[in-house]
């Protein structure tokens, strides 16, 4: 994902200074290994699951960073000095990430192998769904006015489905381990071009290389920061199926708290 948005007309002074985009993928929850320890990570509100404060902190703060490298640079007035050797290694150091097309088929692949899984794990809870609504169906009628199954029966066929729904989405957050695995390694290369371009460019002793060269690093590290936002993306996506049980099963436990038998 490129950074497009590096055209505002603000001002800014030359010494930019962010936290490296690898510091903030160290930030990012990890991909959890139980619907429980996803459950964790959002807030069950009534509206439904929302990312908890982990997930937003890394997100606010990404955002943050990118909208100050958004920013134009201020270049320096009058006479410059002459650029050193010291400066001249560096900027040698700083340019257009050339490896783009590799990374972002690395990417697509990464993804697809991502969507195939979520696909097949959407598949086996629709299929107990299916027996769900089936068994809850088949419930007999208590012998009363209502002829309805007792509360009692429903919360049991409701809980065990729902156990069933948890059990399969810790199977598939073991399965999503080697595709994480798969999604860091694609982005690997751009986030750390980002940030050794963003380090050399902070070294710069020359105020006018370094407005000079502001554009191209500034652009660098914000790829990277956008980067480690679509990897916080997919955990996200994935804890949020995992946690969802959890929260049904939580729902269950206040619908049905007086659930009597016939």
């Amino acid at each position: 994902m490129c950074a497009a948005v590096l055209c505002s007309a603000a001002t800014v002074s030359a010494t930019q200074r962010v936290v490296p985009a690898e510091a903030w993928l160290e930030r990012v929850p990890p991909l959890p290994t139980s619907a429980e320890a996803a459950y964790a990570q959002w807030i069950d509100a009534s509206e439904g699951l929302k990312p908890g404060p982990e997930f937003e902190k890394v997100r606010d703060g990404i955002k943050s960073e990118v909208l100050s490298l958004s920013r134009s640079v201020e270049h320096p007035t009058g006479t410059q000095a002459a650029v050193s050797r010291h400066d001249q290694v560096l900027m040698g150091r700083i340019s257009v990430f050339s490896g783009t097309a590799g990374v972002l088929q690395n990417i697509q692949a990464a993804r697809t192998a991502q969507a195939a899984l979520t696909q097949k794990w959407n598949t086996e809870l629709h299929a107990l769904e299916q027996r769900r609504l089936r068994d809850r169906g088949a419930l007999p009628a208590c012998h009363n006015e209502a002829g309805a199954p007792s509360q009692l029966a429903i919360r049991e066929v409701e809980l065990a489905y729902v156990q069933q729904k948890i059990a399969l989405a810790a199977h598939y957050l073991e399965q999503f381990q080697p595709v994480l695995q798969q999604m860091l390694d694609a982005f690997a290369p751009r986030i750390r071009y980002g940030d050794a371009v963003m380090g050399a460019w902070a070294e710069l002793q020359n105020s006018g290389a370094q407005a000079q060269l502001a554009p191209v690093a500034w652009a660098a590290e914000a790829d990277a920061l956008l980067d480690v936002g679509q990897v916080q993306d997919f955990i996200q996506g994935i804890s949020k199926l995992a946690a969802r049980p959890v929260a049904d099963r939580k729902a269950i436990g206040r619908v049905y708290a007086q659930a009597k038998g016939c």
